[in-house]
């Protein structure tokens, strides 16, 4: 029975870029914000990474050069950044192919970073009574004293999404 490479194997290819987007029956009535400013942070951090492995490896080559016994010896050493190059590469994707908000008919579900499927939050638009956007919070207040609600960080978002969410928020809330 032949083996199968699982580096190259679809298992392994799904399991490290996740599968494919799931169809939303109704897409059109729905407003999706990922973590857009996070992924960037991660891609920059990918990438200081990578530079740094392929800069040692370099710098190894030119200093000592592979003729040199100790070269392939301290080779490994310097690919050592690649790791968390593509750890860090790989998290920027989830940031950016994963929501963080998600405004529907229904009210607001948030998608917390670890376990959002399990750990997903819904506030409904008939338990909002009043919502607050300032340049870093989202707050949902669910009753009229202000007492009881969800305080939601919106530093994952760029600003042109959080303009987008309060344009949107704004015109919701007054509709209901």
């Amino acid at each position: 029975m032949p083996e199968q490479n699982t580096a190259h194997s679809p298992n392994f290819l799904k399991k490290l870029f996740g599968s494919a987007p799931q169809n939303v029956a109704e897409s059109h009535k729905e407003l999706r914000f990922t973590r857009a400013r996070q992924a960037a942070q991660f891609f920059l951090l990918s990438a200081f990474f990578l530079i740094l492995a392929i800069g040692s490896a370099v710098a190894l080559f030119a200093s000592w050069g592979p003729d040199d016994p100790d070269y392939y010896r301290t080779l490994p050493y310097c690919l050592i950044p690649i790791l968390p190059a593509l750890l860090l590469l790989r998290l920027a994707h989830h940031c950016i192919r994963h929501a963080y908000l998600i405004l529907t008919p229904m009210g607001v579900e948030v998608f917390p970073f670890f376990k959002p499927q399990q750990n997903l939050q819904v506030f409904f638009w008939a338990e909002i009574h009043e919502a607050t956007i300032t340049p870093n919070t989202l707050t949902l207040h669910t009753d009229a004293e202000h007492t009881s609600g969800a305080v939601i960080t919106l530093k994952p978002l760029t600003p042109q999404q959080i303009s987008l969410l309060q344009h949107a928020i704004e015109a919701r809330t007054t509709n209901n």
